[in-house]
């Protein structure tokens, strides 16, 4: 083989790859600003730049775009709060970088909680497989805040998954009140004050965790 070849992917699936992920770009966008029964094929093939034809080449359906787009969501968030919680070993700079990280998702890419809420809102009722979905997305992101607050303190501790699930729900919260209201909400307020909940919310599980050595 000539040592001066490139191994590139060849172009017809590398385009096919680019249209695929302009896809999932459009979705994501157009769901979050319209809704799902709003955004039609044509207009998410318009806002993609590609043929209707593509839609249905690279997901099958509109509802199968919609479960690809929600499956990016998801890994985009995961990613966002294990990268945030990971990177620092001190208990209370990952506290610190979670904040940032679910701000930071909230501020610079509010589209993928846009997503789901609208999702949810609109047809968790009357489609069961996007229900499925919307649960598991949810359940991913809050087993993750758990992972990442049992490694912060070095310890099981009881109704964590009650601390993440409450976390995520203010986070949610923070999302709408910055699309009702862009001008007035203040995020440092907000984050500031979900921060302290939070750190109430885990010291109360410590408090009522045993101690080790000690009976469950």
């Amino acid at each position: 083989m000539d040592a001066n070849r490139t191994e590139a992917r060849p172009p017809k699936t590398a385009q096919g790859a680019a249209s695929r992920e302009r896809l999932l770009d459009a979705a994501i966008d157009l769901i979050a600003e319209r809704g799902y029964s709003a955004s039609s094929v044509e207009a998410l093939c318009r806002r993609a730049g590609v043929a209707k034809t593509a839609l249905y080449w690279h997901f099958g359906s509109k509802e199968g775009l919609l479960a690809a787009a929600m499956e990016k969501v998801a890994n985009a968030w995961i990613e966002e709060i294990q990268k945030s919680v990971y990177l620092a070993r001190d208990p209370a700079q990952r506290l610190e970088r979670a904040f940032e990280g679910l701000r930071r998702m909230v501020e610079a890419r509010p589209q993928i909680l846009r997503l789901l809420l609208a999702v949810a809102n609109e047809r968790a009722e009357v489609a069961p497989e996007t229900r499925q979905r919307l649960r598991a997305v949810f359940q991913r992101a809050e087993a993750a805040l758990v992972q990442g607050i049992e490694d912060a303190v070095g310890r099981t501790l009881p109704d964590l998954d009650l601390v993440a699930h409450t976390t995520i729900g203010l986070v949610q919260a923070a999302s709408l009140r910055l699309v009702l209201d862009p001008e007035e909400t203040d995020l440092d307020r907000l984050f500031a004050d979900l921060q302290r909940t939070f750190v109430l919310l885990v010291a109360d599980r410590l408090s009522r965790a045993p101690r080790t050595g000690e009976p469950r």
